[in-house]
């Protein structure tokens, strides 16, 4: 028996664990997993689905070899047959309809492969395709959106102080979800630890697990959030409770269009907008006032909805006018362990003028990507004729499913990256079996998003099974067929292995070194201040650019039934690591009542788009006027509900939170 120190990379919290590992003549078998009791950062904590890492690496849904389609139906072919095979055909694809006919789309669990993310970034920028999409368009794309409008950068991702004495989640339940580009290890010790200090509220039409914890809910109607937070502002420019008017001048653009774009969001509005009382909004300002510094962390529930730009707006225009970005008690900046951002003289300018998608020219190419929603629309038309998924499960992400399905279906070149034989993988014409997170060396995926300025590297915890490779090796091989040499042209990736491709990864060889030499994390900083400002492209924050305050003008709050989401403890989108989650829909017993449902009945939820069919949970944990279905299920898909044509017309997201839809009961009681 072997114990090995690792950490979890299912989610960006990143907990530290210890693997139990038997060697026997038929290979390696993690037996256990439990939480690292040294871990600085999750001090023993590891979550449900860390736990079963071992029965999901034993799992019999994953991959122990590649596949190629034949005749129809999906052999088992060697791994160098296979990725041989798809390179082959994405070549032959490029030469016959040109290179922008190849397309890469990467999803969550790809984002947790660093060697594998460098690979594909190498792959972005060098092939000259502009299909390239990821999963961070269908839920977390306002962030990147409003970043890049507000600082002229998407390089900022900021972290609540763990020294502060207000917190502010909207639509963010970190108890269960572990955080989104916030990390939230331990995240029932942190939010008690915030309680302790001070306060914290959890705006969010559903009574939430982190909302029971924090004592102060705030259940504002979907499509409204931003309100509450506009509000906030109002309050505080009018109040002269923020910074003064001098140290604003010198440091912000736009203060008059905030202050009008804000303007309509008094009290009575307010409360009227959102169902959010009077009394609830006065104590919430009054919390403000008293803190003077605040950290604001919004969730995917918030995120994916319509109103998803303007909530990160006023969620970073609340914070700057405060003084809370970038200053204790406030919120600070990861620069990244290996990243180390904060040494460049400044932050790198993002590209706002490159263009769309053809049959939407006006939406943004951000960050080198087009939003995945256009994916099906894209392959109808002929523009894109091969497809490469990396660690993206499309039917299940992807809204508007039947649509994607057949679409997926008439590629003539499909090739998937996948440690589990998904439902996109049964579409494929090649499935390439990649090493799963046991199987590999790793540092951590995304070192800016986590909640100090540190990284871990692990060994290998168990040899990988010799049906599997390593993704990074199959996207080099794709590259090369299509005459991109992914590594470079003085690098023989015949010679490299995952500890070489991580190598990589940083500019300074010798913090790979001192990780590989560390016995578990290595920690620098617990908050990075006063980096910021000096570093932005422009030099000051843009309080209200236009293309946001011309979007707010026309914006419409939707009043009908509206659908929203809910994480699970036991999935990570759609993998399911332990039995115990259900993809019931949730249920007002007001509205139960007037549609005359009752607990446990099958309905048929109806969108503009689709249908579906769940059972109902009814429960006041939900606000009325919503249902609320998790999101990652193939047999109860969510997506089936909502449009790839309604997009937002900057970021391209669908409104996967705040669709309307109606009920109707399908079985009797």
């Amino acid at each position: 028996m072997t114990v090995v120190r690792s950490f979890c990379r299912i989610c960006i919290a990143n907990c530290g664990i210890l693997a139990e590992v038997e060697h026997g003549p038929d290979g390696d078998r993690v037996v256990k997993i439990s939480g690292d009791p040294d871990h600085p950062i999750s001090q023993g904590y590891v979550c449900p689905k860390g736990r079963a890492l071992a029965d999901a690496h034993h799992s019999p849904h994953r991959l122990t070899s590649s596949l190629v389609r034949r005749e129809g139906t999906l052999m088992t072919t060697p791994a160098h047959d296979a990725i041989s095979a798809a390179a082959e055909a994405l070549a032959a694809t490029a030469a016959q309809h040109g290179v922008q006919s190849v397309g890469f789309f990467m999803g969550s669990g790809a984002f947790i492969d660093p060697a594998g993310v460098y690979a594909f970034a190498r792959l972005k920028a060098g092939l000259g395709t502009p299909q390239i999409y990821s999963t961070a368009s269908v839920d977390s794309v306002a962030k990147t959106y409003v970043s890049a409008v507000m600082a002229g950068s998407t390089a900022l991702v900021p972290h609540p102080d763990e020294l502060g004495t207000l917190m502010l989640l909207v639509g963010s339940n970190p108890l269960v979800s572990h955080g989104q580009s916030t990390g939230f290890a331990n995240p029932v010790q942190r939010i008690r630890d915030a309680v302790a200090r001070g306060e914290v509220y959890v705006i969010d039409p559903r009574f939430t697990e982190t909302a029971r914890l924090a004592g102060n809910h705030v259940p504002a109607r979907p499509g409204t959030d931003h309100a509450v937070l506009g509000f906030l502002v109002r309050d505080v420019l009018e109040g002269g409770y923020g910074l003064d008017a001098a140290t604003l001048a010198a440091t912000t653009v736009n203060l008059t269009a905030l202050r009008a774009a804000v303007a309509p969001f008094d009290l009575h509005t307010t409360s009227e907008l959102t169902g959010v009382t009077d009394e609830q909004l006065t104590a919430l300002a009054a919390s403000v006032r008293r803190a003077g510094r605040l950290a604001v962390i919004t969730g995917t529930g918030a995120s994916m909805s319509p109103v998803g730009n303007f909530l990160e707006w006023f969620a970073w225009a609340l914070m700057i006018v405060t003084g809370s970005f970038d200053t204790p008690g406030g919120m600070w900046f990861n620069p990244g362990y290996r990243t180390r951002i904060d040494r460049r003289e400044r932050l790198p300018r993002v590209r706002l003028d490159q263009p769309g998608p053809t049959a939407h020219p006006d939406i943004l190419r951000l960050n080198g990507e087009w939003p995945a929603s256009v994916i099906p629309e894209e392959i109808e038309s002929g523009r894109l004729q091969a497809l490469v998924i990396f660690g993206a499960n499309a039917i299940t992400c992807l809204p508007d499913t039947p649509r994607v399905t057949a679409a997926l279906q008439a590629l003539p070149t499909l090739v998937v990256l996948e440690v589990d034989r998904t439902e996109t993988a049964e579409l494929a014409t090649h499935v390439i079996a990649c090493h799963d997170q046991l199987e590999r060396p790793d540092v951590l995926p995304l070192d800016m998003f986590a909640n100090r300025v540190y990284d871990q590297y692990t060994p290998a915890v168990v040899h990988a099974h010799p049906g599997r490779v390593a993704s990074w090796r199959a996207l080099e091989q794709m590259g090369a067929a299509l005459g991109l040499h992914v590594f470079g042209t003085g690098i023989d990736p015949a010679t490299m292995d995952a500890d070489a491709v991580l190598d990589l990864t940083t500019r300074d060889p010798e913090v790979l070194r001192a990780l590989r030499a560390a016995d578990g994390p290595v920690l620098t900083d617990d908050a990075h201040y006063n980096w910021v400002q000096s570093r932005l492209p422009d030099g000051v924050w843009d309080l209200a650019p236009a293309a946001l305050v011309e979007q707010l003008r026309t914006y419409q709050p939707c009043t009908s039934m509206l659908l929203t989401p809910r994480r699970q403890l036991r999935h990570q989108n759609s993998q399911r690591y332990r039995d115990g989650d259900d993809s019931t829909a949730w249920l007002h017993p007001t509205d139960a009542a007037a549609l005359s449902i009752h607990d446990g009945q099958l309905v048929e939820l109806s969108s503009a788009v689709g249908t579906l069919s769940a059972r109902v949970r009814v429960t006041d944990a939900n606000m009325v006027g919503t249902v609320s279905v998790p999101h990652g299920w193939a047999h109860t898909n969510v997506n089936q509900l909502i449009s790839a044509d309604d997009l937002d017309q900057f970021t391209g997201m669908p409104q996967m939170s705040g669709t309307p839809v109606t009920l109707k009961v399908l079985e009797p009681s």
